[in-house]
């Protein structure tokens, strides 16, 4: 796999980091959208759509029960991590989801959440 560097100063550094960050997406992942108009499903959005359409009503889970075994396993261990904290992130930022982390809770040492849906 090619590995490419550049620099970019202060400036645009935020600016970068401020776009990914306003798509739910790590740097990596909005640059190969920007660049190729790439998208995959290891988005916080595609998990929220996942969780809202899906049978999650009043369940516990956690961000790798939202894919199939077979998604999942496409996943790097490093993405997952950032997919898992940028998740946590959004949905703590926005309650109004109906997407609760479930407190000193874990399964599989990872993040417990529940949802319930909005009447």
């Amino acid at each position: 796999m090619a590995t490419f560097r550049f620099d970019l100063n202060e400036e645009y550094s935020k600016k970068l980091e401020d776009a990914a960050e306003a798509k739910r997406m790590n740097i990596q992942e909005y640059i190969r959208y920007k660049l190729f108009n790439e998208t995959t499903i290891f988005s916080v959005d595609e998990v929220i759509k996942r969780i809202q359409t899906g049978s999650f009503d009043g369940k516990e889970f956690t961000v790798p029960d939202v894919f199939s075994d077979e998604e999942w396993s496409q996943i790097d261990r490093g993405n997952a991590g950032v997919l898992g904290k940028n998740f946590f992130n959004h949905i703590t930022e926005n309650p109004d989801l109906g997407i609760r982390f479930v407190k000193d809770r874990t399964i599989k040492r990872r993040a417990v959440y529940t949802y319930m849906k909005r009447q």
